[in-house]
């Protein structure tokens, strides 16, 4: 399971944070501004999920991700969508991972298909 996941967008970086944060909003993630431009996305409970663990729904078992925002030297944005802090293993053990790695992979797919909506994606790269 990669550890991020690139998108090369042919827009200004404000408007590709707008298209982002709305993906993440819809799929019932919190996001706040973070240094440098970052974007924090939680979603769950902590404390609930640090109890329950694993048996939690996908909604509910807390996830955080990241996303930077930067421009490559070819001039076109990059929104890198990170884990964030905190590890599923520990929050859930098999369960936990396999939650993690699902959270991530529909905020890959949620941003991508954003994006390409609006007619900004030229690429996208999970690594």
């Amino acid at each position: 399971m990669p550890e991020s996941h690139d998108f090369f967008v042919a827009a200004d970086p404000e408007s590709t944070r707008a298209i982002v944060r709305d993906a993440l909003v819809r799929e019932g993630y919190t996001v706040a501004d973070g240094d440098q431009g970052t974007l924090l996305a939680t979603r769950g409970s902590l404390a609930l999920t640090l109890i329950v663990g694993g048996l939690l729904n996908d909604r509910t078992f807390h996830t955080r991700l990241d996303v930077q925002l930067m421009v490559a030297p070819d001039g076109r944005a990059v929104a890198r969508l990170l884990r964030g802090s905190g590890r599923s293993a520990v929050k859930g053990g098999a369960l936990g991972v396999a939650r993690g790695n699902r959270a991530f992979e529909q905020a890959a797919n949620a941003i991508h298909a954003s994006l390409a909506q609006a007619g900004v994606l030229t690429d996208s790269i999970p690594s």
